[in-house]
């Protein structure tokens, strides 16, 4: 093996030009294939690594309207992303039969500090009950969650995270302050790290991706109710209920605005968990004469997000055309390699007459083109990082997701490695079938 690695070595420098050009077809192939591959790996990892496998997403249709009524508003479509109504968030959170449990909706909304000089802005809330946070694993830098006494008690406060106490109040230890939400004041009781799954599966109906876009602060759901915000967003209104006072309002009592989320430890947990859904869905009365069937539903992340399409179909595009230009970049780099060898078959004859078995000439060429496409894996390095640069400057809405993390760094080399495996196997293959007898005749 080092001999041959020796004459890989001192193949690579007896042809300098055809080293280069093939290195350098190897390396835009790579880095065109690693930039598509680095962008579709982030949007399609998972986005809680340890607990995404034990939460699920319960749905039941309660909303008093036809199958057909239940499809628009005022004419607007209204997309099925399985939110249910307020009141059934409260029968299922008084039964509590998972181990955690939690409505929430994203609302992006207005804020404002206190102080003699308040800051203003405007970002995404989530509202929700007290056991999202240790249900998420949201992490906390300062001070506390809330309680369930405090939802039932309807009590104002909150929790923000770092960047977002930063930005209003110039510090982090904000313990204590006040924050204006719609004409409510909350008070902050926890500073969070910020918080950012990728994609954002818990509410895909406000936004799928972004390091740029994410929940900021935290806060009890019938407090933001109370102080007038409106979490905008649903899936169908009851019929017989008030009407909205526009297209962008919604009344939660009425209104199917809420995901709720649950978490259980095993298959048998949700397949009873499924039976008590059916068994409420089932009980709800005043559901007979709207005619529409009424399935519960048990989803968990890897299935609904499948379900929702979260990942855009250009991304799978652009990675299978990188994926066909590399694949024409190997052919080229076959033919190179094909003909380097070639050229040696005066030098392949006299070793194997002196006695070189056809197994080590395999090796020797195999090795050479493993070491051109490994250094075509350095030089595409660099490539890739431009790349997943100019990605990061479009708006897309996930392309500033676009980076080459650890595993793929690894993968770029491993893809490397194999590339040249399989572009020398067949070059390789005809070298070592040289016959020594008319090669050394010809010398």
């Amino acid at each position: 093996m080092r001999y041959n690695l020796m004459l890989a070595w001192h193949g690579l420098t007896r042809f300098p030009r055809s080293t280069v050009l093939a290195v350098l077809t190897v390396a835009m192939g790579l880095a065109a294939t690693m930039t598509t591959l680095a962008l579709l790996h982030q949007l399609t990892a998972d986005p809680l690594p340890g607990r995404s496998n034990h939460l699920y997403l319960a749905w039941v249709d309660t909303v008093h309207a036809k199958p057909q009524q239940n499809q628009s508003l005022n004419d607007l479509t209204i997309e099925n992303h399985h939110r249910i109504k307020l009141g059934d968030a409260e029968e299922l959170l008084r039964d509590h039969r998972a181990t955690w449990q939690a409505p929430m909706a994203s609302v992006f909304t207005g804020f404002k500090s206190d102080g003699d000089k308040p800051r203003k802005g405007r970002d995404y809330l989530l509202a929700t009950t007290s056991e999202f946070m240790p249900m998420l694993g949201v992490s906390l830098r300062s001070g506390r969650g809330w309680t369930a006494a405090e939802d039932q008690a309807h009590a104002p406060v909150a929790v923000i995270d770092s960047e977002m106490a930063q930005s209003l109040y110039g510090t982090t230890d904000v313990l204590g302050r006040d924050l204006l939400l719609g004409h409510g004041v909350f008070r902050i009781i926890g500073v969070s790290a910020p918080f950012s799954p990728q994609p954002h599966f818990y509410d895909l109906a406000s936004f799928t991706f972004g390091n740029l876009r994410r929940d900021q602060a935290f806060v009890p759901l019938y407090a933001l109710l109370d102080a007038g915000v409106d979490l905008a967003g649903t899936d169908g209104c009851d019929e017989d209920g008030p009407q909205t006072k526009s297209l962008f309002t919604s009344d939660a009592r009425h209104c199917a605005t809420l995901s709720y989320w649950v978490d259980l430890p095993n298959r048998a947990k949700a397949d009873d968990f499924l039976l008590y859904l059916q068994h409420y869905l089932d009980n709800q009365q005043a559901m007979a004469s709207y005619g529409k069937p009424r399935p519960a539903q048990l989803t968990g992340v890897g299935a609904w997000l499948s379900k929702q399409n979260v990942v855009p179909d250009n991304v799978r595009l652009n990675a299978w055309l990188a994926g066909s230009f590399l694949l024409l970049c190997m052919a080229n780099v076959a033919g190179l390699l094909a003909a380097r060898f070639l050229r040696r078959s005066a030098e392949i004859g006299i070793r194997r007459a002196l006695g070189a078995p056809r197994r080590a000439i395999f090796q020797q060429h195999v090795l050479e083109a493993a070491m051109i496409c490994l250094i075509g894996g350095v030089m595409a390095l660099p490539l890739t990082l431009f790349g997943l640069w100019t990605l990061r400057l479009q708006d897309g809405g996930f392309t500033d997701l676009a980076r080459l993390d650890p595993a793929m760094f690894g993968a770029l080399f491993a893809l490397a490695f194999a590339v040249g495996i399989v572009t020398g196997w067949l070059p390789a293959w005809r070298a070592s079938r040289v016959e020594p007898g008319l090669q050394v005749k010809s010398a």
